[in-house]
């Protein structure tokens, strides 16, 4: 099947629809914090904790609830801050490679690939079929966005040898 060169292939698209869900959750959570700002967090950890039946002496839910004990107002806007900058970025590539632009290839396999050896890490750490599949899911991303890179580039360089063939005829 032959893609219109005017439409980004589907596989593509996709990408593009989960890196901006990706910025849409990231958005709603920064929605959530700025919401919390002059809120007293750990009564809030605590009422959420008790409203949803989760048991406040497991292991990750104690780390949690430290976590929250530290954090204060000022780190609530630093961590809006990152997360709206985040979303941004997310929503700006989602809408590069929707809409087939070079760049946004470009910066989503730089983008996955930064996280490759973090999630190597993680997974050496705490091996799990989760975070497995994390790594393989964006191993196939920048596989699969590496190989439209390099096919567009033989485009591109059979393209110019055409004209400068029919330059010298």
């Amino acid at each position: 099947m032959q893609v219109s060169p005017h439409r980004p292939p589907l596989a593509l698209r996709g990408i593009a629809l989960f890196e901006a869900a990706k910025g849409l959750l990231a958005l709603a959570a920064v929605c959530g914090i700025v919401s919390l700002r002059h809120t007293d967090l750990h009564t809030a950890t605590d009422a959420f904790l008790l409203r949803h039946g989760i048991d406040p002496e497991r292991h990750y839910t104690r780390l949690f609830i430290e976590s929250v004990a530290k954090v204060t107002n000022h780190h609530v806007g630093e961590m809006a801050a990152l997360g709206f900058f985040y979303a941004l970025i997310r929503l700006v590539e989602g809408y590069g490679l929707w809409r087939g632009k070079h760049w946004a290839e470009w910066f989503a396999v730089i983008a996955a690939g930064i996280y490759l050896p973090l999630e190597f890490q993680h997974f050496f750490r705490h091996a799990t079929p989760l975070t497995a599949g994390v790594i393989v899911f964006n191993l196939v991303i920048v596989l699969y966005l590496a190989k439209l890179l390099i096919q567009q580039r033989a485009e591109r360089h059979a393209a110019s040898h055409q004209k400068a063939e029919k330059l010298i005829d």
